[in-house]
Parts: structure tokens; C-alpha cells; sequence
């Protein structure tokens, strides 16, 4: 373990080097993040001020769209991608004869690329929510000032990433069958962050959908931590167990089919 420790201890500081090197480009990718939540708020903000009975207040949609950029990128992966093309092009040899794991070092690249990414977009948050105050747009942001929040969404955005990570890796161990999983990733692109509340919250739902809506996994990639820390929605704390438990069963899955692929791998090299 402390041998494994050391190679993800060089694994994230070289991650961290290369995520500082492109720093330019990573500052745009989060300003970009921002834009289309920051356009959704607008959206929202325009419907309450027609009328419209919403579940939720002004209040909190003004939190839930200037947060949930931070909560999408702290829980996001972008794996899956990598892993099958080092499945496809025999890449994968170079990891199975080192003393760590290609996932070791996805991980590593994963937690190096979002330190560097949180120092951006965190000040642009802030520079938004000042923004958006001084306009006048919605009611006033505020953020909860309980500390059984703070420290529950902090649990559930751990394991909402290792949800994600773990998805992932079942999606690029798909690359052991198929040719091409750009598929794959196109469907979850989609899907995920329209299921997660990355796009519309949840609780926006229609009424026929909100039993849908809890139940699915993604709903605890993005929609639960924010639930748990802005407290609308349906968030409870035995909603942490339906977390767990999904993770259980989409990192489980993934290592059956990771062990699966692998009895069948052969790449030029293998």
C-alpha cells in the first residue's frame, strides 16, 4: 500500500505539472462551464417573474445555478476516453507490466487536473454571485451556515465522483469488445447531465417524473450534494445509503467487466 501511495504521490504531482502548464486553456474551459448555468439562471429567474409556481424559490435556483459548475467539475470524469484508446492501440501494455495500475494513474490525473481547475473557477463564481447581486438578478445568494450540511455534501460529492470515475471505467472497458465506444460516451454526454441536474434541477421536474428522478443513479452525480447543501429537493440523510449503494453496484460492475476484458485483451504486444 505505501509502495502504491508513492506512485500516486508522482502520478499527481506530474498531473498537476501538466494541468499548470496549459493553465490558459483550462481558465477559458471554466469560464465556459459557467456560461450556460449562469444563461440557465436567466431562464428560470424569467419564469418566476411571469408567474410561475415553482417548488423552489428564487433564492435557492440564484445558489443551485451558481454552485452546481463547481459540484458538475469536482464530480466529473473524463477517463473513459483514454482508457479506450489505450485499449485500442495496445497503450494498455505499458500499464500492465509497471508495479501500479492504469487506474492509479487515472485517478491521480483526475484529482491533479480538478485542483488546478477549482482554483479558476471558484474566484469566478464569487465574481459572478457579485455580479448577479449588484443586478438585482433573483433574490440574495446566500449559502447555508449549518455544519452537518457542509459536512454531508462533502461525503456525497466524494462518492458522487467515485460514482462517476467508476462509470467511467465501465464505459472505456467496453473498448475490450468494441471498436469504437464514441457511442457510448455521445448517449452518456447526453444523458448524464440532464438526469444528473447538472442542466435543470431536479426538482423542476414534472410531478409524474419526481419518483423517476430520485431513484435513477445519476441523480447522485450532481442533483443530491446540492440537494444536501441548499436543502431543496427530496435530500435526506438515508438518501447517503441509495448513494452508497449505487456505488456498489456501478464500481462492482466496472471490475467484473475490467477482469472480464482483461482474460480477453489482445493487443499487438499483450
Amino acid at each position: 500500500m505505501r509502495r502504491q501511495l508513492r506512485y500516486f504521490g508522482a502520478l499527481l504531482r506530474l498531473n498537476v505539472s501538466v494541468t499548470v502548464a496549459y493553465r490558459g486553456d483550462f481558465i477559458l474551459m471554466q469560464l465556459g462551464n459557467l456560461v450556460v448555468p449562469l444563461i440557465s439562471l436567466l431562464v428560470w429567474q424569467a419564469v418566476l417573474a411571469g408567474g410561475a409556481a415553482l417548488p423552489v424559490d428564487g433564492r435557492y435556483l440564484v445558489a443551485y445555478f451558481l454552485l452546481v459548475a463547481v459540484v458538475d467539475m469536482l464530480t466529473s470524469s473524463w477517463v473513459a476516453f483514454y482508457l479506450a484508446e489505450s485499449i485500442r492501440d495496445g497503450a494498455l501494455n505499458l500499464w500492465l507490466v509497471r508495479p501500479t495500475s492504469t487506474h492509479v494513474n487515472g485517478i491521480s490525473n483526475n484529482l491533479g487536473e480538478k485542483a488546478i481547475k477549482v482554483l479558476f473557477l471558484v474566484p469566478f463564481v464569487a465574481v459572478a454571485a457579485v455580479i448577479i447581486a449588484a443586478l438585482g438578478v433573483g433574490d440574495r445568494f446566500s449559502l447555508p451556515t449549518e455544519l452537518w450540511r457542509w459536512l454531508l455534501f462533502g461525503v456525497a460529492v466524494i462518492i458522487a465522483a467515485a460514482i462517476r470515475f467508476a462509470l467511467d471505467v465501465l464505459i472505456g472497458s467496453l473498448a475490450f469488445w468494441f471498436e469504437d465506444v464514441s457511442g457510448f460516451l455521445r448517449a452518456t454526454g447526453v444523458i448524464i447531465p440532464v438526469l444528473s441536474g447538472a442542466v435543470v434541477p431536479l426538482a423542476l421536474l414534472p410531478a409524474g417524473w419526481q419518483l423517476i428522478g430520485r431513484i435513477q443513479p445519476f441523480r447522485y452525480l450532481v442533483s443530491y450534494p446540492m440537494e444536501v447543501l441548499l436543502g431543496g429537493g427530496t435530500a435526506s440523510a438515508a438518501d447517503l445509503a441509495g448513494q452508497v449503494g449505487w456505488l456498489a453496484v456501478i464500481a462492482g460492475t466496472a471490475a467484473l467487466v475490467w477482469r472480464l476484458g482483461l482474460r480477453s485483451y489482445s493487443a499487438a504486444g499483450a
